[in-house]
């Protein structure tokens, strides 16, 4: 055994694997002093990254001359086509990228070459100066008569296309478009981890186009010769990948550019890489090429059309979830326009007759001769997804780890989860949208969980609403309920060392101390209005769900099996969604769809419009949507509102009343700016929420209104919160009713915790659930460390009864009148 080891070990010509090695070497560095160069020398950098760049000078430059050595052995004019013609191939897909990106740029014109920076010629230069430098060397070794010295030190080197494949890389790896998308952040202004960072991103952006290139030349070789091999189903993928990449955006277009992009970074090589991987699972498992060619192309224009269809109908994009309607085609079919399905039904005929026309003509035979080698290809895009998916899987904050080509960038730079699939699918790609989809799980299972657990817990809390409800007298739904979420309130003298001129929520502060009222802990600051919205009409607390879980309405509310909000309790017809924005953020549009709101009305995709759009500062003022409840306020009938404000959103900017000022200690100008303006803008909210009240309180009809501010202002410096850590997180409320004064003790609950206090405050009869959520608002003000054992069982149970409509097995729907109130 040792013999014949050693017998191969000497048969190995090693001086020509050190020929292509030092080529391989001279390559990789030329492309990584292309990009590092590049990024250094267009951005203004530290001593410490002009060194690191000077040796990307220094590496580049000896590279060059050595790679030129050897490509003296390849100055021919067939060369020179191939590297030309995969010039002019890398041009055309690169365009077409370009053009995807700027799907959502109206402007964009696409035949406006020069504008578009249609023809990169920096890599050419580099190519270029290779070949020159190439002819130059070659000169000088036949000037000083070197030949025979020369050919004797390149005899064992085997001369391979690989020189060739170097050359297209250069140009590939010079393109503008992609060093956006590799490269590593400076702005941490971390040499080591710059160094680390494009060192990976340069080995694996120097293999991927490596191979892509390789393969497609095989790819074109089996063409020629009507043969078939897995280059060719490779490069079939790739390209139907970058078809389908556009169809797909294409459906789900927005004029519009949010973030200084019509695309984010990372978002159309994600989505391309995503759609190949799958596309070369499918030559894998099927083995032929027509057919699975075939199959490509009628299942990417299936999807690219439902996609369509879906955006235009809903203005959301087609979702993992939405798959569940495979087992419903006659409701699918339905949306469909007739003369859309018999002109498919005679392609798929055209199709099948193709394919058995075809079948022993062209690229017949299997792909796959030896199943070994299928198997081995298999393992390694497994263990690539696999890969991919723990890294999205183990992400913290809703960031994964930096350093990853393509994807870092991608999912850290710009977190926008807060507005919903839709605007996700078209900034950062539908298959992102698909990935985050199956790799985020939404709760942990409880320990207890059991088909068991549950049924003792109906009936636990079914006994609690009988003993309850004997001493209450009232329903809910024999009056109308306003909930009014009224973005970014919160009292500024919360915060530490902030002052302001005057008390800006006098009128509200004024209502807290007559009703029911306290403070509200927020589960976001800056941001997350939706989670508080879903956690106040659901009453299911967001932390109970998974850290990982970013925004409740895109990520668990299309995995509920029950949706278990007070808006049930009403009549469809008489239920009202009212918001000064796009119906799409936050998918609202297919939430409250769900939720069996008939009237939704929205600045844009709503059912109706608003009457009045009347502006305070930079978004529709309070007063106006209070004006809006006002006119649909019908005294004849039980109705029930969602209501979120926008009046005070970033960017503040009122400029009145002047006599509000507010700054904060150690706030920059700008800070004390945006505080003054805030403030005014809060002075406008304090007295159109005191107009409105007295004007409900003049309606002939029982009213009850739950108000109350979802987060604050993300204004504020993380110095204002060193003191008081927790005001960061805390927010105004009150619940009021226009015929009853009655003021109850909460004074820091949950938004999870509002309907239960409802019920509470109005003395209205409660279901299981709403006692089980009435038990959690009892317990609420006390700490954790003082609570009695069957008070951490309430915590339990509650945690039971979400995990099972979120994601269990729903064996609460067994119960049908655990939601009921009777």
């Amino acid at each position: 055994m040792i013999e014949k080891v050693k017998g191969a070990f000497l048969e190995v010509n090693w001086t020509q694997k050190l020929h292509s090695f030092l080529v391989l070497i001279f390559a990789f560095y030329i492309s990584l002093a292309i990009i590092g160069c590049r990024i250094l020398f267009e951005n203004k950098v530290s001593d410490d990254f002009i060194t690191v760049r000077n040796f990307f000078v220094v590496s580049g430059i000896l590279s060059l001359i050595g790679f030129s050595t050897y490509l003296i052995h390849y100055l021919k004019v067939e060369n020179a086509y191939k590297v030309i013609w995969g010039y002019v191939s890398y041009t055309l897909v690169s365009y077409f990228l370009l053009v995807t990106h700027n799907i959502n740029n109206h402007k964009f014109k696409i035949f406006d070459f020069g504008k578009n920076q249609f023809f990169e010629y920096r890599g050419l230069v580099i190519v270029l100066f290779s070949i020159i430098l190439a002819f130059i060397i070659k000169y000088i070794v036949d000037t000083l008569h070197l030949v025979e010295q020369f050919n004797s030190f390149f005899q064992d080197y085997y001369l391979s296309e690989s020189p060739m494949y170097y050359l297209i890389i250069f140009l590939v790896v010079s393109d503008n478009k992609l060093i956006a998308n590799i490269s590593p952040s400076l702005a941490n202004e971390n040499v080591s981890d710059f160094i680390k960072q494009i060192f990976i991103s340069s080995i694996i952006t120097f293999a991927i186009f490596y191979f892509i290139i390789k393969l497609t030349f095989r790819a074109f070789e089996a063409i020629k010769n009507n043969k078939i091999n897995f280059s060719l189903a490779v490069i079939t993928s790739v390209f139907f990948a970058l078809i389908f990449n556009y169809t797909i955006q294409l459906g789900i277009q927005e004029n519009t550019s949010p973030f200084g992009a019509y695309i984010l970074k990372g978002a159309s090589l994600y989505q391309v890489s995503f759609i190949s991987v799958f596309f070369i699972f499918l030559y894998l498992l099927i083995n032929r090429y027509i057919p699975t060619t075939i199959f490509i192309i009628v299942l990417g224009t299936i999807i690219s059309f439902i996609n369509y269809l879906k955006g235009e109908m809903r203005s959301e994009p087609l979702l993992i979830t939405d798959f569940t309607w495979i087992k419903e085609p006659a409701f699918l079919i339905s949306f469909v326009d007739s003369r859309i399905i018999i002109v498919s039904i005679i392609l798929l005929l055209l199709i099948i007759g193709l394919i058995y026309f075809f079948r022993k003509k062209i690229f017949k035979g299997k792909i796959f001769k030896k199943e070994r080698y299928r198997v081995s290809i298999s393992v390694v895009l497994l263990i690539l997804i696999f890969g991919i998916y723990s890294i999205f899987k183990n992400e913290k904050d809703n960031k994964i780890v930096d350093g990853i080509p393509v994807i870092s960038k991608l999912n850290n730079d710009i977190n926008i989860a807060y507005m919903g699939a839709n605007t996700n699918a078209q900034y950062k790609s539908l298959m992102y949208v698909w990935t985050k989809q199956l790799t985020k799980k939404v709760m942990e299972t409880p320990d207890n969980y059991s088909k068991k657990a549950i049924e003792e817990i109906v009936k636990k809390y079914t006994d609690l609403s009988n003993t309850t409800n004997q001493t209450r007298s009232n329903d809910i739904s024999n009056q109308t309920v306003i909930y009014i979420l009224s973005e970014s309130l919160a009292n500024p003298t919360y915060v530490d060392g902030v002052s302001v001129s005057t008390d800006v929520l006098s009128n509200i502060n004024g209502i807290k101390n007559l009703t029911t009222s306290g403070i509200m802990h927020s589960d976001g600051y800056g941001g997350g209005t939706a989670n508080m919205e879903f956690q106040t009409l659901t009453g299911l607390p967001y932390t109970n769900y998974s850290k990982t879980v970013s925004t409740l309405y895109t990520e668990v509310f299309p995995k509920l099996s029950n949706v278990p909000s007070i808006s049930n309790l009403f009549e469809s017809s008489n239920r009202y969604v009212i918001h000064p924005s796009a119906a799409s953020n936050y998918s609202r549009n297919a939430v409250y769809t769900k939720l069996g709101f008939k009237h939704q009305i929205f600045l844009d995709g709503g059912t109706e419009n608003f009457s009045n759009d009347k502006k305070t500062g930079a978004y529709m003022s309070d007063e106006a949507v209070y004006d809006e409840i006002l006119s649909k306020i019908d005294t004849s009938k039980n109705q029930f509102f969602s209501v979120i404000t926008m009046q005070n959103h970033a960017p503040w900017a009122i400029g009145f009343p002047e006599e509000v000022v507010a700054t904060g200690e150690d706030f920059t100008d700008e800070e004390n700016t945006n505080l003054t303006e805030y403030a005014r803008l809060l002075s406008q909210t304090d007295s159109s929420t005191s107009l409105f009240l007295s004007k409900l309180a003049q309606i002939d009809k029982d009213i009850s209104v739950v108000f109350y501010g979802d987060h604050l202002p993300g204004l504020y410096p993380n110095s204002a919160f060193s003191a008081k850590p927790e005001s960061k997180y805390q927010t105004d409320y009150f619940i009021w009713s226009n015929h009853h004064d009655v003021k109850l003790d909460y004074p820091y609950v949950s938004s999870s915790d509002f309907t239960a206090e409802l019920l509470t405050h109005t003395n209205s009869k409660i279901s299981p659930y709403y006692a089980l959520l009435t038990c959690v608002l009892e317990n609420k003000n006390t700490p954790d460390d003082q609570l009695s054992d069957a008070q951490k069982q309430v915590e339990e149970d509650l945690k039971l009864i979400q995990y099972d409509i979120s994601i269990g097995k729903n064996y609460v729907s067994k119960y049908n009148d655990f939601f009921k109130i009777k």
